[in-house]
């Protein structure tokens, strides 16, 4: 019944548009304007299916260009082979699981090469212009993670040397709220891409306050938390967003505070609240004569000195967190 169905939905099409392109042959008011050159078959593929209609090439009385009146009323460019809502299914499974699964998520007769889809997701160049709300929202506090992971390269030559990049996400949000033992953020969005050098970081950041402007009452914002590793491109985050106010991710505290913690071996857990509490209590002279007692007897002394570093370097940053 399914295929049934889907089959009688692409031949559905598939007259459709014949007789859309009919329509436009015999309309009289077009004689005056453009000149029949041939009728030619195109396929589309579609989330139904391999559609294939005849469209018929014009020529302009005007100026003598050809035009196929069919498509360009359609909204398809000349090249074009997947429908909108084929290639939004296509991009879609591309982002949740891999290029050769997005290849073959259209029906057999309408499925594309794994290239063209890697082709499809590289073609996405062009920054999508933010939608402007009937009215601004009122917030005080909103929150900025930030992050980076690296992307392997899918290189179309087997001989060139494979590599990775950068990709950045910034996680923007108004609050969290535990649902079923998970945390849950409330009206989040997400930006990000493949931004390399301080121009182009502050270039994400730029965005991101685009984004804010259009959104929220700068006058009722009181601050924007900005959360992350507090490597120096999300540093400088502060600097670009307005009212921004760096804060250290937890997961990275937690990180360097447990390996250093775990050289006091039987007596970790103790040492951890104790480092926790100094942060907690602003108390950073109190952190470091810590720091000096577990160094005395740790068997990696690195790990000790990788934590006094970077909560030290960090310290505003960090007792925010807390």
């Amino acid at each position: 019944m399914k295929e049934a169905a889907r089959k009688t939905a692409s031949e559905h099409m598939a007259a459709l548009c014949s007789d859309m392109d009919s329509m436009l042959c015999e309309d009289i008011s077009r004689v005056e304007k453009y000149i029949i050159q041939r009728h030619d078959e195109r396929q589309l593929l579609t989330t139904v299916g391999s559609v294939c209609f005849t469209h018929t090439l014009f020529r302009k009385c005007e100026d003598g260009s050809c035009h196929y009146l069919l498509d360009e009323w359609m909204g398809l460019d000349a090249h074009e082979r997947l429908s909108c809502s084929a290639e939004t299914t296509v991009l879609a499974e591309a982002v949740n699981t891999s290029y050769a699964r997005a290849a073959e998520v259209l029906e057999k007769d309408a499925e594309i090469s794994k290239t063209a889809v890697m082709d499809k997701v590289h073609g996405i160049q062009e920054e999508l212009t933010f939608p402007r709300p009937e009215k601004k929202k009122c917030v005080e506090y909103r929150y900025l993670e930030a992050d980076e992971d690296h992307i392997h390269k899918q290189e179309k030559e087997k001989t060139e040397k494979k590599g990775s990049m950068i990709g950045k996400m910034l996680y923007l949000y108004e609050s969290q709220e535990d649902q079923n033992d998970r945390r849950e953020l409330k009206n989040v969005f997400c930006l990000g891409g493949l931004y390399s050098g301080g121009e182009s970081n502050r270039h994400l950041f730029e965005w991101t306050q685009e984004y804010i402007d259009i959104n929220y009452e700068s006058r009722y914002l009181k601050a924007v938390y900005i959360s992350g590793d507090e490597g120096a491109w999300i540093k400088a985050g502060a600097e670009y967003i307005e009212k921004g106010v760096p804060v250290l991710d937890e997961f990275h505290m937690m990180k360097y505070i447990n390996k250093a913690a775990n050289q006091m071996l039987d007596d970790a857990g103790e040492v951890k609240g104790r480092l926790w509490k100094a942060l907690y209590k602003i108390k950073k002279k109190k952190f470091i004569k810590i720091m000096k007692t577990i160094r005395k007897c740790a068997p990696n002394e690195k790990a000790v000195n990788d934590c006094e570093e970077y909560l030290l370097n960090n310290w505003d940053s960090a007792v925010r967190r807390m």
